[in-house]
């Protein structure tokens, strides 16, 4: 995959998060520009990651700007249902191209979380 299109995905995936983590909530208005500089990229990338947006309808047009659309519970219930079906398929990809190292470390980080499954304090410290 080429640079722009990294980059295109990454605004998209950047954008994307900041709209489920709640920094931008239903109405708020997104510039480009804003967006651009917040997160370090050209407006390319960022122009074409929302268009992707709105095409999805996670965005709608108010007038000649772009803010976040409110979504009812049935889209909502529908996006999650979307994105839990492409995570599984992404880390069913992942496993089955996963090389020695990758496992290796996977099967480390799952032993230290069983260690802590008997240990409450350390477990709210890790």
């Amino acid at each position: 995959m080429n640079e722009s299109r990294n980059s295109q995905r990454d605004a998209y995936d950047l954008i994307l998060e900041a709209i489920d983590q709640g920094v931008y909530r239903p109405g708020d208005r997104l510039v480009e520009s804003e967006l651009a500089e917040r997160f370090g990229m050209s407006r390319t990338p960022i122009r074409e990651a929302l268009q992707r947006l709105e095409t999805q309808s996670l965005l709608a047009r108010d007038g000649r700007s772009l803010i976040v659309a409110s979504l009812d519970h049935n889209q909502l219930s529908e996006l999650y249902l979307v994105r839990a079906e492409l995570e599984g398929l992404a880390a069913r990809l992942a496993a089955r191209h996963a090389t020695e190292e990758e496992i290796q470390v996977l099967q480390e980080m799952v032993a230290e979380d069983d260690a802590l499954v008997d240990d409450p304090q350390a477990l709210s410290r890790a």
